[in-house]
């Protein structure tokens, strides 16, 4: 699948300034969990294949690019291109991570937990990124943001039932189906996450409280 399915709700002209203030944001609150290091190994879990303004934020901002290795789906051509000095891997979906045990300092994940299925699908994610990481930051849409991230329309998520009928047949029907999105909150996260003791579940994004646009689930072994 082209990664472009994710960002056709981004024709409204300040959607992609709102996007990059929640995604530096995200990235603030990674940075203010997890010591940047020069030896500090990450594994981004699902990177965009389609880089632009709007994607790919850890391999823009973070410092050192020679340490991070993408996972993703499909050759990874334009990845490669943009980011020469990031290595990548092709991973296939529902397979665990080609990694050994604890390979990686981080493991990072940005906008793909709500696409990989049902809860015992996202316990195996999970659960396979902290097997292969010491630390884990995975993040994702607030689903009581008042704006639906995939589609920009309003409120009507707030009811995925009602959501999932509007779209079908439409340019976004694609997102009517909940094995390709489902709507995750920090109550739901900190439901599934509470088989390991000490992750954290942190708004972040655009600031609205429990409404705020992110939420994070944040697993800091090293402070522990």
């Amino acid at each position: 699948m082209d990664d472009s399915v994710f960002y056709r709700s981004m024709r409204f002209p300040s959607a992609s300034f709102f996007l990059g203030v929640a995604r530096s944001r995200l990235h603030a609150l990674f940075c203010r969990e997890f010591l940047s290091e020069p030896g500090t190994s990450i594994l981004d879990i699902g990177c965009s294949t389609v880089d632009n303004e709007n994607t790919n934020f850890l391999e823009k901002l973070y410092p050192y690019p020679d340490k991070i290795t993408c996972a993703a789906l499909g050759d990874g051509a334009e990845i490669r291109a943009a980011y020469p000095n990031v290595g990548y891997v092709r991973i296939v979906p529902g397979h665990p991570l080609p990694f050994a045990d604890g390979a990686f300092d981080i493991a990072y994940s940005n906008a793909v937990l709500e696409h990989v299925g049902n809860a015992g699908a996202r316990h195996r994610f999970l659960s396979d990124a902290m097997r292969v990481a010491r630390n884990v930051f995975i993040a994702v849409p607030n689903r009581w943001f008042p704006v639906e991230h995939h589609t920009g329309i309003l409120l009507l998520h707030f009811s995925p039932a009602l959501l999932r009928h509007a779209l079908k047949s439409t340019r976004f029907d694609y997102w009517a189906a909940p094995d390709n999105l489902e709507f995750l909150s920090s109550r739901v996260l900190e439901r599934e996450c509470a088989a390991w003791p000490g992750v954290k579940i942190v708004h972040s994004g655009l600031p609205l409280g429990r409404l705020s646009s992110n939420v994070a689930v944040v697993w800091n072994r090293t402070i522990q």
